[in-house]
């Protein structure tokens, strides 16, 4: 069954276009809706008063089913949609290139996935498994990355 699914990818500092475009083509090659479509639009809103910013964020938050998101770069706005996703019950995947520096708040969260990826082919194959529900309905469990060092 086809879920929606918030992606989250920073907008302000440190947007990375292409990547937010790899990761939405990935969740929708999986056969799932992307509801944050303004993520990977050329003008994500620029225009949009930060009231109106703050309405179209949380409430794509609070409808979708999932909310993947991109934490390679630090984000405040992507920070507050993982924490709102997080606080709803949504399920929260956390994707980051391999040896990021990763905000260990995020790392402590119970009840999220993190993928550390080289390649989009390896968030596809892990998406893959997290995203596809079992017959019971929900998602199988990927490894979840534990980690104890400082960062």
């Amino acid at each position: 069954m086809a879920e929606s699914i918030y992606l989250a990818v920073p907008i302000i500092g440190g947007r990375d276009l292409e990547s937010a475009h790899r990761i939405a083509e990935i969740i929708k090659g999986l056969g799932h809706k992307v509801v944050s479509d303004w993520v990977i639009a050329q003008d994500p809103g620029w225009g949009l008063t930060p009231e109106a910013v703050y309405r179209r964020d949380t409430q794509g938050v609070r409808g979708c089913d999932s909310l993947v998101a991109e934490v390679s770069t630090p984000s405040h706005g992507v920070g507050m949609e993982i924490m709102l996703a997080h606080t709803l019950g949504k399920r929260v995947v956390c994707v980051c290139q391999k040896d990021t520096k990763l905000s260990r708040l995020i790392r402590g969260m119970p009840n999220i996935e993190i993928i550390e990826y080289g390649s989009f082919e390896e968030v596809e194959e892990e998406l893959r498994v997290i995203l596809t529900p079992r017959r019971n309905g929900s998602g199988k469990r990927s490894k979840r990355h534990r980690f104890s060092d400082p960062r």
